[in-house]
């Protein structure tokens, strides 16, 4: 009951998401602060709102760790879920521009994710090297907004341009929309969905879906490159969704759609797409439609394609190419954050700009205010039957037959080191790993009788 008070149940944006009355009040919203406060939840009994807290927690994530850049533009965010996953939201900063001072002071836009990891595998990207690992609930997407808005009560822009696939976490996202655009009154976070921008690489079937349940949000497309062929290697969903598809979808969701315009993001990457001839291939790609091209020159990032930054000198080539010979709007993504592995294609649960490796990531593991630790980070499935638990079953073998032959003396001074050197060793390892290690352990014993036992018969 209590989270239905601050987390309201949604319901898909259909008929043009909100009602007309709010649709003309949006410029007269105001930011909301976040204040999780049971006391207001007045339905719940008071002796229930006195001692819940005790017990329960108002939200089912938190923020693991908080980094901000050396200049205060960005706050990036590592958000640990209850199964102890994590996924990451940044807080950018408005420090100068038309979107930096206004009656209101400063203003934030807020960098959300939508899933555990990406299955999408772009090749630039750091997170589509972690796999898709699982989806986010509606509430865990509202909950970094909650996170955010407690630090930053001006975060007044919202995108979906964080961890994942936005349009492979449909229903999540849009009734996550749902409860971040309502009113204060129906204890939403007053962000209208024209302040709400969501990301795609271009699932087509779901493009469609969401031009017909959110009309009034915006949408940005992944596009990086002006050919099938060289979208093909960067973009691997390029054999799911060609090019030409693409190109119709957009020109069907440019008619439908409320918005003036739909932004298009562009990945420039050295030697792969940074050319004049790139430059007019896109101009007869994008000429002529509701656009505005986005340049994101490439974040370095620890891929395994090796990309490189491209030089600007190119990058304003290929503006001065789309401005002056097709007559395109363009734009230059500005750098922020990427000293702390916050900015665009660098997120993949990283603190200080290095990429944490999983004995990392439990180091980093910061306490609560009673000293508790949280939840440690689950580690992949690849990892935890990998090299490392190899390596040390055939350690343990090796000591196994050296201690088989030497004396009892011997066998009780091998065994007391080896017994500190594997509490060493298991000292990092998680609770889980642990279980996993001695259910494999039984299994594999289970399997050895069986085998003795039919040898004998």
């Amino acid at each position: 009951m209590c989270e239905a008070k601050f987390l309201p149940q949604a319901q898909s944006l259909e008929g043009g998401g909100l009602a007309e009355g709010e649709k003309r009040s949006c410029k007269k919203r105001r930011a909301v602060r976040v204040e999780l406060d049971l006391h207001r939840c007045e339905e719940i009994p008071l002796w229930v709102r006195n001692r819940a807290p005790e017990r329960f927690c108002l939200l089912t994530t938190r923020i693991a760790v908080e980094e901000t850049s050396g200049d205060g533009s960005t706050t990036k965010l590592i958000v640990e879920l209850q199964d102890g996953h994590r996924v990451e939201a940044v807080i950018i900063r408005h420090l100068k521009g038309r979107r930096a001072e206004g009656k209101k002071g400063m203003g934030a836009t807020l960098c959300i994710s939508s899933q555990v990891g990406c299955k999408m595998g772009c090749t630039f990207c750091a997170t589509g090297t972690m796999g898709e690992l699982g989806n986010l609930t509606t509430g865990e997407i509202v909950e970094q907004v909650a996170h955010a808005r407690r630090i930053e009560p001006r975060v007044r822009n919202i995108v979906f341009m964080g961890m994942g696939e936005p349009l492979n976490n449909y229903d999540a996202v849009v009734d996550a929309i749902r409860c971040v655009s309502q009113n204060e009154n129906q204890m939403g976070f007053n962000i209208p969905c024209p302040k709400i921008c969501v990301s795609t690489v271009g699932v087509i079937p779901n493009i469609y879906r969401f031009s017909e349940d959110c009309p009034t949000v915006s949408m940005a497309l992944s596009l990086h490159a002006p050919t099938q062929e060289i979208r093909k290697k960067i973009v691997p969903t390029a054999t799911a969704y060609p090019l030409d598809e693409l190109m119709r979808c957009l020109d069907d969701y440019l008619a439908k759609s409320e918005k003036n315009s739909m932004l298009v993001e562009y990945c420039v990457l050295k030697g792969i797409n940074d050319t004049k001839e790139c430059a007019r291939l896109l101009g007869e790609l994008l000429g002529g439609k509701k656009v505005v091209l986005n340049f994101i020159p490439y974040n370095p990032t620890d891929v395994i394609a090796g990309h490189e930054r491209p030089d600007m000198e190119d990058i304003q080539a290929m503006n001065t190419i789309l401005r002056e010979d097709y007559g395109m709007t363009t734009t230059v993504r500005q750098e922020m954050g990427s000293d702390i592995a916050g900015a665009c294609g660098q997120l993949a649960i990283s603190v200080k700009g290095k990429k944490l490796s999983s004995m990392e990531k439990e180091k980093t593991l910061d306490e609560d205010e009673d000293g508790e630790e949280s939840i440690p980070g689950i580690r992949d499935i690849e990892e935890m039957l990998g090299q490392d638990l190899v390596s040390v079953a055939k350690s343990n073998k090796t000591k196994i037959k050296k201690t088989s032959k030497t004396t009892t003396s011997k066998n009780k001074t091998s065994t007391s080191s080896e017994t500190s050197s594997i509490k060493q060793y298991f000292s990092d390892w998680t609770t889980a790993e642990i279980a996993m290690l001695g259910v494999a352990t039984t299994c594999s014993i289970a399997l050895l009788s069986a085998r003795f036992s039919s040898n004998r018969k």
